[in-house]
């Protein structure tokens, strides 16, 4: 038995299998049940452990509220380089990476390629949906909204979304530069933690729903999470609105006055764009102006310098070997989701 406190190893296709299995029991068809058990194993593989199979109790409590659709019918037109796709309110690991896989099939042949993603759940870290097309050899700018969850200091309720925003491009002989952030402090999947794990929130991320700064996790929830940088988080927040809010003609206010706002809600929105270096500058060219600039950035930071996208793939090749870790909380949540499903949490951990 690991000791207190002890991560927990597992194979990530163990995991993978598991996680299917689960979205399955709760009425999710097989193929959805299985590219979005992937992603969010991918997602613990790259070492982003706030976002990956520790969300799929949220996922699975969003499903049976009704809140994500277990058998959406997505739709999808392409018109003039625009690519509009809507996923019915579905799991948003499965609805973003079918949109993603469309976009990068119109972008082969175009110079820029835009998609609007309209009523999607939750896709957690964007990243890992701007890194495929990072992978097919795009350039890729990602955000998606979500219900309000944070505001300045002193506000009572949450006034905008944490809106993350992502950006990936490959990088030649190397790991394709992939960067990820929320327009918080931090995501609101580090708060979700400090709650499972039981511990205080440092100063500074969040504050409660009086509008004053928050260290229990519990307080922070009921509030709001802080902006980044002040103001400008608020400004970077404001332009995920208007570009996977405003032109999806989003339903996520209205979703967050019928649900409780969390991290893991459905019906958000989605704005991507996808440029082409072949077409647009040259795949020659552009290849060389990203090792010249990156090679300059990564000697310039010393030994130790690496860029966006470099720790994850490592990360993932490591974890690809040992196992992906998870934390004895964690595993508790799992066993009990697998009781609830009839679908046993009885992976054999990696010693």
């Amino acid at each position: 038995m690991p000791l207190a406190g002890e991560l927990i190893r597992y194979d990530h296709a163990a995991l993978t299998d598991w996680c299917a299995a689960a979205f399955e029991a709760a009425g999710i068809d097989a193929d959805a049940a299985r590219v979005s058990a992937a992603v969010l194993v991918r997602t613990n593989l790259r070492g982003i452990d706030t976002h990956g199979v520790l969300r799929v109790p949220g996922y699975i409590d969003k499903i049976r509220s009704g809140e994500v659709n277990a058998r959406p019918t997505p739709t999808c037109e392409v018109q003039d380089g625009v690519v509009r796709y809507d996923g019915d309110g579905g799991i948003g690991q499965a609805v973003m990476t079918t949109a993603i896989q469309a976009a990068i099939d119109v972008a082969r042949d175009r110079q820029v390629t835009t998609c609007l993603v309209r009523r999607s759940g939750h896709l957690a870290a964007i990243g890992m949906f701007a890194l495929p097309a990072a992978e097919a050899g795009l350039v890729a700018v990602l955000c998606q909204e979500t219900p309000p969850l944070m505001a300045p200091l002193g506000s009572k309720r949450p006034a905008i979304g944490n809106n993350p925003i992502a950006f990936a491009c490959p990088v030649e002989g190397r790991a394709p530069l992939v960067f990820d952030m929320a327009t918080s402090v931090v995501a609101r999947g580090s708060v979700l933690d400090a709650a499972r794990e039981g511990h205080d929130l440092p100063p500074g991320w969040a504050i409660d729903d009086s509008g004053q700064p928050a260290q229990d996790p519990a307080a922070a929830l009921a509030g709001s999470m802080l902006p980044v940088g002040g103001h400008k988080g608020v400004g970077l927040a404001m332009m995920v609105q208007v570009l996977a809010g405003s032109l999806t003609g989003s339903v996520a206010a209205e979703s967050a006055r019928k649900h409780a706002a969390t991290s893991s809600a459905g019906n958000v929105s989605a704005f991507l764009l996808l440029i082409n270096p072949d077409a647009a500058a040259g795949r020659t060219a552009f290849d060389g102006h990203i090792r010249s600039w990156l090679d300059y950035y990564l000697d310039a930071s010393g030994p130790d310098g690496r860029y966006p996208g470099a720790r994850a793939a490592a990360v993932e090749a490591e974890r690809t070997r040992t196992g992906i870790p998870l934390t004895p909380a964690g595993v508790s949540e799992l066993v009990s989701l697998g009781a609830r499903l009839n679908v046993p949490f009885d992976l054999l951990s990696i010693t």
